[in-house]
C-alpha cells in the first residue's frame, strides 16, 4: 500500500515519498479538488497517449508490453477515485429499496456506436423496445447512447482506416456503472469501454454478460494479412469472453468459433436478431426506382471482410452469363473507391441509407448477393428474406442457419463461379425468385424483434443465476478453508 502511494503521488508531481502527502495536506491553502483536478487530468493525458501506442502495436507485437506498462501506468493516477467510487457505489445498493415490481438494471456498455454495423442496429432496437423485465441503459462515448462518457481520445482501429472509437475516462466509467444501480453489466465488444467496463464490474462485483457480434479473428488475419495479428485478436477475445458468466451467441457458426476460443458450451446461451417485418415489406416493390434490368443488391459495410472482392469477381462472371444484370450497393466503406473504379457503370452505390430507404430498395431489387465468410449472425439476410428477396450467399458463418438451400436462397461455396451461376439462374427464372423469395419471407415470421429481446432477457436471468451459484461455491470454499 505504501507503495502504491508513492507512485500516486509520482504520477501528481509530489515525488515517491508518502510522508510528503501530509505536508501537502497540512500545507495553507491546501485544496483536496485542485489536487483530484491535477489526478484526473494526468490520467486523461497519459491514457490518450497510451491507448493510442498499444492499439499502434497492434501491427507490431514485440511493442506491446512496452505500450502495456505504459497503459497500466496511465491508470495510476485515477486509482483513488476508482476505489472510492466503487465502494460509494456498493454502498447505495445496499441502502436501496426497490419496489416489488421495479424491474432489475443493466449496464449495456458499447464501444463505436456511431458507426454503422450489426451491433448499432441491435443497440437502436433495445433501445426502441427494452427487454421484458428490465430497464437497461446504453452506455459508450458515442452520441446515440443514453449515458455518453466524456473521451480522452479518439483512437484508430488498427487496419481499418476511418474506422475509430473513443476511449473514455477510467473515473468517469467507474462512477457510471457505479451510481446505476445496475444488477449487471453487458459488453459487445473488446474496445476500450468494454475492457475498462469489464475489469470495473469485477472490482465491483457486478455479473457480467457478454455477446458475441463480430468474428474479430477472421477479421484481424484478413485485413493485416498476418496470423500473428490474428492469433493475437484470438488471444484478446478469449481473454474477454472468460471474464464473463455467461456469453451470448447468435448462430451454431458463431458457437463453434466460441469453444475454438475455449469458452465451454456451458457457458454459451443463444440470442439470435430481430426482423421488423412491418417495415421489411414486399409490397414497397418499385423496380423502376433502381438501375439495370435485374438488379442484384449487396446491403453493408464495403470491406475486406465481408468477402467484397468476391462479390465483385461473382457478379463480374454472372454478368458475362446475363447482361441485364446490374450491382447495386447500398453501404459504405474503405474498399469503395476501388470497387468503383472495378465495376464502372455496371454498378450504383446507394452509400448509408435510412431505415425506410433501405426497405425500398430491398424490395425492389430483383435478388440479394452476400460473400461475407466471417459474419456470426447476417441481420442483411433476414431483411432481404423479409422484403421477399432469393438470396445467394456463402455456406459459412451465420448465414448457413438462415439459409435453407433450395428453399428460400442458395448457399454456395466460397467461388466465384459456383456465386455467379446461382445469380444467373435466379436472373434467368422469375417464377424461382418468386418460389424462394416466399419461401424466405415465411421463414423470418418466427424472427421477429419481441422473440430476440425476450431471449435477451432470459440470458440476463441465466447470468444471474449462474452469478450467484459461483457466488455460494466461493462462499463454501471460504468457509472449508
Amino acid at each position: 500500500a505504501r507503495a502504491l502511494l508513492g507512485s500516486w503521488l509520482e504520477s501528481v508531481g509530489h515525488g515517491a515519498d508518502p510522508a510528503g502527502l501530509l505536508e501537502l495536506m497540512n500545507a495553507d491553502g491546501f485544496r483536496h479538488a485542485e489536487l483530484e483536478r491535477i489526478a484526473r487530468r494526468t490520467h486523461r493525458r497519459r491514457l490518450a497517449g497510451a491507448a493510442d501506442r498499444v492499439l499502434g502495436a497492434v501491427a507490431d507485437p514485440a511493442r506491446l508490453p512496452e505500450a502495456g506498462d505504459e497503459l497500466l501506468e496511465a491508470f495510476v493516477p485515477a486509482i483513488p477515485y476508482i476505489a472510492s467510487a466503487t465502494i460509494l457505489g456498493e454502498e447505495r445498493s445496499r441502502l436501496r429499496r426497490r419496489e416489488p415490481d421495479e424491474p432489475r438494471r443493466a449496464a449495456l456498455v458499447v464501444d463505436g456506436a456511431g458507426g454503422v454495423h450489426g451491433v448499432t442496429h441491435t443497440v437502436e432496437w433495445i433501445r426502441e423496445r427494452g427487454v421484458p423485465g428490465w430497464d437497461v441503459e446504453v452506455i459508450g462515448t458515442d452520441a446515440r447512447v443514453d449515458r455518453r462518457l466524456p473521451s480522452v481520445a479518439e483512437v484508430e482501429v488498427p487496419f481499418y482506416a476511418g474506422l475509430s472509437l473513443g476511449v473514455p475516462s477510467a473515473p468517469e466509467l467507474v462512477e457510471t456503472l457505479a451510481g446505476g444501480d445496475y444488477d449487471l453489466v453487458h459488453l459487445t465488444a473488446p474496445g476500450p469501454a468494454g475492457v475498462m467496463a469489464a475489469v470495473a464490474a469485477k472490482i465491483a462485483g457486478r455479473p457480467l454478460i457478454a455477446s458475441h457480434h463480430t468474428d474479430l479473428v477472421s477479421y484481424a488475419r484478413l485485413r493485416s494479412n498476418d496470423p500473428a495479428v490474428g492469433a493475437l485478436a484470438a488471444s484478446a477475445l478469449r481473454a474477454f469472453f472468460s471474464q464473463a458468466e455467461l456469453v451470448l451467441s447468435p448462430s451454431f457458426s458463431a458457437d463453434r468459433g466460441l469453444e475454438q476460443l475455449g469458452i465451454e458450451p456451458e457457458r454459451v446461451a443463444r440470442w439470435g436478431r430481430g426482423v421488423d417485418l412491418s417495415l421489411y415489406d414486399p409490397a414497397l416493390r418499385d423496380p423502376a426506382s433502381l438501375p439495370g434490368e435485374v438488379s442484384v443488391l449487396y446491403a453493408g459495410r464495403l470491406t475486406k471482410e465481408k468477402g467484397i472482392e468476391l462479390l465483385a469477381e461473382s457478379f463480374e462472371l454472372a454478368r458475362r452469363r446475363d447482361p441485364r444484370l446490374h450491382l447495386v450497393l447500398a453501404g459504405g466503406g474503405p474498399e469503395e473507391e476501388a470497387l468503383r473504379s472495378r465495376l464502372g457503370e455496371h454498378a450504383t452505390f446507394l452509400g448509408w441509407l435510412e431505415r425506410d430507404q433501405l426497405a425500398r430498395a430491398y424490395a425492389s431489387a430483383d435478388l440479394f448477393c452476400f460473400c461475407s465468410r466471417t459474419d456470426t449472425y447476417g441481420q442483411v439476410i433476414t431483411e432481404a428474406q423479409a422484403s421477399g428477396l432469393p438470396v445467394v450467399a456463402v455456406g459459412e458463418g451465420g448465414p448457413a442457419s438462415l439459409i435453407r438451400h433450395g428453399a428460400n436462397g442458395y448457399l454456395c461455396r466460397p467461388e466465384a463461379a459456383e456465386i455467379a451461376s446461382a445469380v444467373a439462374q435466379l436472373a434467368a427464372s422469375p417464377f424461382l425468385r418468386e418460389s424462394l423469395g416466399r419461401g424466405g419471407r415465411a421463414d423470418t415470421r418466427g424472427l421477429d424483434w419481441e422473440h430476440s429481446l425476450a431471449q435477451l432477457g432470459a440470458g440476463y436471468e441465466r447470468a444471474l443465476v449462474r452469478a450467484r451459484g459461483a457466488e455460494r461455491v466461493a462462499g463454501l470454499a471460504r468457509s472449508a478453508a
